[in-house]
């Protein structure tokens, strides 16, 4: 009895190489998908434009110098911790991108909020609706399915305005949100579209 309570199992390597070949197979499988599971969590963490999360705004206005991109600056007095970069091309796209411009946002000098916007007036709105769509779809698979945020539709001296809203949290605090406005006018036929892919780091911000 006694050597039975003093009886230990004890897991070695030796042990690992006498097990059959398709369950160290199966083991080695399950790590690398944990692996890989871990860095596309990492991934979600990152900005657009390589941009790094808590970095000062002189990273963005250098890139758009050397592009020649129009650059506004806004710092409201309700909150002057909070500084608006918006980053547009004179006419077309973004460099090596489907966007039309982008917006960050930083808090005390800290990046924690980029919007890239697409969709312009002179935009087909039917694209801009497929391809938000398909972004969709496309993110989905890498962050997570997107849960439904809000859905409206007023009517305006304009016409008919509609927007969708859809958000994934793929990491504590990070958030992903895709928005999409239409306006239509069943008289004029017009119809306008455009969506924004906005990444945001709610712990850049301290908690009040």
């Amino acid at each position: 009895m006694l050597a039975l309570r003093e009886l230990r199992i004890i897991f070695t390597s030796n042990m690992v190489s006498k097990l059959p070949f398709v369950f160290k197979f199966l083991m080695g499988c399950m790590a690398f998908i944990a692996l890989n599971l871990g860095s596309s969590a990492q991934e979600a963490l990152l900005p657009p434009f390589d941009l790094q999360w808590g970095e000062k705004p002189e990273k963005l206005l250098k890139w758009a110098s050397e592009k020649q991109l129009k650059v506004t600056v806004k710092v409201t007095d309700e909150d002057p911790r909070l500084k608006v970069i918006g980053v547009a091309p004179t006419s077309g796209l973004l460099p090596n991108h489907k966007a039309h411009a982008l917006e960050a946002r930083y808090h005390k000098g800290k990046l924690f909020e980029v919007s890239v916007h697409h969709g312009a007036a002179h935009s087909d709105p039917k694209y801009t609706v497929n391809y938000f769509n398909e972004l969709k779809s496309l993110l989905a698979v890498k962050y997570g399915m997107f849960s439904p945020n809000n859905k409206q539709q007023n009517k305006t001296g304009e016409g008919v305005r509609k927007s969708v809203a859809y958000h994934v949290e793929p990491v504590s605090g990070v958030l992903l949100l895709l928005v999409l406005s239409e306006l239509e006018d069943a008289e004029s036929g017009m119809h306008s579209a455009r969506f924004s892919l906005i990444y945001r780091n709610q712990n850049i911000i301290p908690k009040r």
